[in-house]
């Protein structure tokens, strides 16, 4: 940081007030150096957080139990989500219209391009997790958590950087673009980068919900072109303070605010991958919970 001010035109000139009146013009120059560097050092220390603050923990794999749960909720408590509990309002997927179906390896793909640190991502990716454990199983998840330095901080959450997935009905690809580890200089980290591909399909994506107002932010989940959405289907803040337990626990707890939140927003996702997998498998795309979230997706 610099500071600049103004020297006047005679600061050079010799002291007219004899010694005394030279003496005292030097201590004031003095103070004024001291009162300079203190308040350099307020503002340094207003604007650079301490280390301590700005470098969230990136945890270990997720437990087998944790996996287990995840793999495993309940078709109640998906069937069951009493929208009366919402405490606050649900974003849905966007119907897309016009694009080719998004596939790999001949399968649909279920699209995410996001970061860690951010809340949005965090968020999103419980009700992501909880839908694609319908269409096949998570074996390998890593742990991680939002940025510290927002105002829904260090939200638990899972890093698509390192997992592993399989389904007989779609492929799943997971990009982190950034991490949430600060470089030297205040950045965030890079991570990964989608590959063309997967940067045509984020811009078709983007281009195509611009039209409908929808701001280009993070994460960008596209169902296989069917439907996508860029934000979480929820608030980050109903995740605030809750370990990764507790959320987990609330996906077999569709009455509470949290539960019926994730759920919702799971069946929504549900639903929109239901679109690019021609609606299989039967059990889970004909299930009433699906076929009402449906009914909710938002149209162009």
């Amino acid at each position: 940081m610099t500071t600049s001010g103004t020297i006047s035109p005679d600061a050079d000139a010799p002291p007219t007030g004899g010694a005394t009146a030279f003496l005292a013009r030097l201590a004031w120059m003095a103070v004024a150096v001291i009162l300079v560097g203190v308040v350099v050092l307020v503002i340094y220390a207003i604007v650079e957080p301490p280390p301590s603050s700005v470098q969230p923990i990136r945890l270990a794999m997720t437990s087998p139990g944790v996996l287990g749960q995840l793999n495993s909720i309940p078709t109640t408590s998906f069937d069951s989500v009493d929208a009366t509990q919402l405490t606050s309002a649900i974003a849905p997927p966007t119907v897309l219209t016009g694009l080719p179906l998004l596939t790999d390896n001949g399968k649909p793909e279920v699209l995410f391009v996001g970061a860690e640190y951010c809340p949005y991502c965090a968020a999103e990716r419980w009700p992501l997790v909880a839908a694609l454990s319908r269409f096949g199983t998570f074996t390998k998840l890593q742990n991680s958590q939002s940025t510290s330095r927002s105002v829904y901080a260090s939200l638990q959450t899972f890093s698509f950087d390192h997992f592993a997935y399989s389904s007989p009905y779609l492929s799943f690809s997971g990009v982190e673009v950034y991490s949430n580890e600060l470089t030297d200089n205040g950045a965030f980290t890079p991570l990964e980068t989608p590959d063309p591909a997967e940067s045509k399909a984020v811009g078709l994506v983007r281009s195509q919900l611009a039209t409908t107002g929808v701001a280009p932010t993070w994460p960008v989940v596209d169902l296989g072109n069917r439907a996508a959405i860029t934000t979480s289907g929820f608030s980050p803040a109903l995740l605030l303070g809750q370990s990764q337990q507790a959320i987990v626990n609330a996906l077999s707890q569709p009455s509470t605010p949290l539960g019926a939140a994730v759920l919702t927003a799971a069946n929504q996702l549900t639903a929109g991958i239901c679109l690019a997998t021609g609606e299989q498998p039967a059990a889970v795309c004909t299930s009433r919970a699906v076929v009402r979230a449906r009914t909710q997706l938002a149209r162009p």
